[in-house]
């Protein structure tokens, strides 16, 4: 028992002593520490933090960081007997059930699923095989042929083996989820009723129903020791209680404990007097376990909303969930949108805000790491623990070694579902492999050393910086990837769109349409665009993403690239493809490509010449097409910038006032689409003509360009019109998607401009 023996040692040890002084290590917070949580927090990212602090300091530092609130209902599971943390934690899982939060745990959503159709069981098992199957091949193939039968790379080998190993446990933990939450939910009874058949819990279930018997009197209450019991049992907490904390109650439990230098007496509930009279947190909750299940789907919550609101266009087009799925103001029927306008009036005269249901209420987990050595092991106590800690806005895990550092951000990727995006920050060596472990690995150069450094994908100096590292930059980050990422699928699906509508004008004969060369280029011609649009762009300033942190949920929440985003894309797809070839092809071949201008000619071509101004050949439409499709590809570019660059002019001067060089003052957008990319273009046709010249292979494109661009000007129309047409059809559903069925994004942006607009107003008067 080290415990008792600790206390007998210091017993021992601590006796006739005076305290002449005291000495301590400052370890401060950083600047801007708690400021940055609260910005994390609102932003929608869930915090927790693994520190090898004890309990008690943790949960100070959690309080005075923000990452616990005064209001916050925190659950604590101490170092302990296995069977009492299991019990803890089991309680609370069972306790998150009947308050609707662990909806799939519940009984009638496992019931509700039991009862599945023989087709989905079918598709169910079929899919299981073929993934047994696959895995089998993989298998034998690192195992045997990759190796050369055990030859070599047997290293690289049993690498890919392990994390194979690793994959299998978790797809054979998703494989049936409906029998492995019932498992889940039977071990978590289980436990509990173990629990109460040991001496502690037959003592706590007669306490309970004595409790139940006597009531609580005022006398009662009155006592501080009954007032402190109160605000250490779990069981008797309200979750929308104001009470404060019992972390802030240390002078109390220290006088309780040891006893002030007055010797002072805490009245105890039985009437007497104790100087140490400390009650055990209570396991069980008996009150939680008999009440019903909330299941708000079935209640009042769905009832709330009319259906028949919720349009069938914006269950198509809409690409933000509440829109979707019919949750908004608009939707509420008439009765209860009459009585929220009612409430709201009557608590705005009031000067009251509603009371948040004990379900809203936000939730903490505070659990030591020798309490976490009962847990991890075991498939079904790591569910029920990251079942509960899923649901919590926070988590501290104090007393943790480095190994369960890195161990629990492992499980973290491997059990909470969907599957998120893990971010590990620290500053010291015993970060080190937490930071390797997650998605994104962090350091903080300080004075802890380099090790977390070296071994993090990002360096920042300090903690603060944080919140414009991944709010700011990874914001804009991730904006302006989605967008390069859809527009480069575009760009290669409506080259390949337009080979297989000429398919249909060749019989089918595999001829191209595009000189091979010249199809070859596009990847050049139609990079400088989007590429500075993937370096450059910004949808929301700076200023205003630190002001509203709100704005980097489109993220998370997956707006930039969903179903219904990724569909938009296709259709454009169709669309572009079929007016660039069906508007260009009959303009340019048949008797559209007979004459061109004047009497035929054009650029002083001699009358007497004929066929010079022809432009049926296969090179010249060809040719023309990708010409057209290029500046369809660059306009698209410039309606999918949130921030075009203007720049100043002139870019280059002499002036030293300035303030600012070349490479600010460039219109990096403009120099993008009309250098990079028409530019570029037209020097590429030009070259590629005199190339071949010179050279056997280029000699079928000869004098392509120059016929097509100098003596035909029906190419410079089509060039100018059909990009407009395309990207006018490109508007009108841009125009009609933020009108009507606008995302975070776009509402952030109006919100911005409006703001602007404002300020600039204020300026001019």
């Amino acid at each position: 028992d080290r415990d008792r023996l600790l206390t007998a040692a210091a017993s021992d040890i601590e006796c006739k002593m005076h305290i002449v002084g005291a000495t301590a290590i400052e370890d401060k917070l950083q600047k801007g520490v708690p400021e940055t949580i609260q910005k994390l927090e609102q932003s929608g990212i869930k915090l927790w933090v693994l520190t090898g602090d004890k309990r008690e300091t943790a949960i100070e530092i959690g309080y005075s960081t923000r990452v616990l609130t005064p209001k916050m209902h925190v659950t604590e599971v101490a170092d302990g007997p296995a069977e009492r943390v299991k019990t803890l934690l089991a309680m609370e899982f069972i306790r998150l059930i009947k308050m609707g939060k662990l909806k799939k745990y519940q009984n009638a959503t496992l019931q509700s699923h039991s009862n599945a159709s023989a087709i989905s069981d079918c598709l169910k098992a079929t899919t299981n095989f073929l993934t047994a199957m696959s895995r089998g091949f993989w298998r034998f193939y690192y195992k045997n042929i990759f190796t050369c039968c055990g030859k070599v790379n047997t290293n690289s080998s049993n690498k890919y083996l392990t994390q194979m190993d690793a994959e299998d446990i978790i797809m054979d933990r998703r494989k049936d989820p409906i029998a492995r939450h019932k498992k889940v939910r039977n071990e978590a009874y289980t436990i509990i009723q173990a629990w109460k058949n040991t001496p502690e819990g037959k003592d706590e279930h007669e306490k309970h129903l004595l409790k139940k018997k006597r009531g609580s009197g005022p006398h009662f209450e009155k006592k501080l020791s009954s007032e402190y019991d109160e605000m250490s049992d779990d069981e008797d907490i309200s979750l929308t209680s104001d009470s404060v904390p019992h972390v802030f109650m240390r002078a109390i439990s220290a006088n309780i404990l040891m006893g002030d230098l007055n010797q002072s007496k805490i009245p105890n509930k039985s009437g007497g007097t104790s100087v140490m009279n400390m009650k055990q947190l209570s396991v069980i909750d008996e009150d939680a376990l008999s009440m019903a299940s909330f299941r708000p789907e079935g209640g009042e919550l769905t009832n709330n909303f009319n259906k028949k609101k919720n349009h069938f266009l914006e269950r198509m087009f809409a690409v933000d969930r509440d829109v979707r799925n019919g949750r908004l103001i608009k939707h509420l029927t008439i009765d209860k949108r009459d009585d929220l306008l009612q409430q709201s009036m009557e608590d705005q005269n009031n000067n009251v805000s509603a009371t948040k249901d004990q379900t809203d209420v936000r939730r903490a987990l505070v659990i030591e790491g020798s309490a976490l050595l009962h847990l991890l092991g075991n498939d079904l106590l790591e569910e029920v623990f990251f079942a509960v800690a899923s649901q919590c806005d926070s988590v501290i895990a104090c007393r943790v070694s480095p190994k369960q550092k890195a161990l629990i951000v492992k499980l973290v990727r491997n059990y909470v579902e969907p599957t998120p995006v893990t971010l590990a920050i620290g500053d010291g060596a015993n970060d080190v492999g937490m930071i390797q472990e997650a998605h994104i690995g962090i350091g903080i150069s300080g004075l802890e050393g380099q090790q977390a450094v070296n071994a993090s994908d990002f360096s920042i100096a300090q903690f603060r910086f944080l919140e414009v590292l991944l709010l700011v930059h990874g914001r804009w980050n991730f904006s302006r990837m989605s967008r390069v990422i859809l527009y480069s699928f575009y760009k290669n699906a409506v080259l390949a769109t337009l080979l297989l509508l000429y398919s249909s004008k060749n019989l089918f004969s595999t001829t191209s349409l595009f000189d091979q060369w010249v199809m070859s280029s596009l990847n050049f011609i139609a990079m400088f665009p989007i590429l500075f649009l993937g370096i450059f762009d910004r949808d929301l300033s700076k200023n205003y993403v630190k002001r509203n942190p709100e704005s980097y949920a489109p993220g998370p929440n997956n707006e930039y690239i969903t179903n219904r985003t990724i569909l938009r894309w296709v259709l454009l797809v169709f669309i572009h493809s079929a007016v660039i070839f069906y508007g260009c092809l009959p303009c340019i071949t048949m008797s559209g490509g007979m004459t061109s201008a004047f009497k035929g000619l054009m650029k002083g071509a001699h009358i007497d010449n004929p066929g010079d101004g022809e432009g049926g050949d296969i090179k010249v439409v060809g040719t023309l097409i990708f010409s057209v499709m290029i500046m369809v590809l660059a306009f698209k570019v410039l309606f999918e910038c949130r921030s075009l660059i203007h720049g100043k002019f002139p870019s280059c001067t002499c002036r030293k006032d300035v303030g600012e060089g070349i490479f600010n003052r460039l219109a990096y957008t403009w120099h993008a689409v009309i250098y990079g990319s028409f530019i570029f273009l037209l020097f590429f046709l030009y070259v590629y003509q005199y190339l071949g010249q010179t050279f056997e292979a280029f000699k079928p494109y000869v004098m392509v360009t120059s016929h097509m661009f100098d003596k035909r000007s029906i190419s410079w129309m089509l060039m100018l019109l059909i990009p407009i047409v395309a990207c006018a059809i490109d508007v009108g559903i841009k125009v009609f998607s933020n009108m009507f069925y606008p995302t975070q994004i776009q509402i952030h942006s109006e919100i911005q401009a409006s703001e602007i607009g404002v300020v600039r107003s204020s300026r001019r008067s």
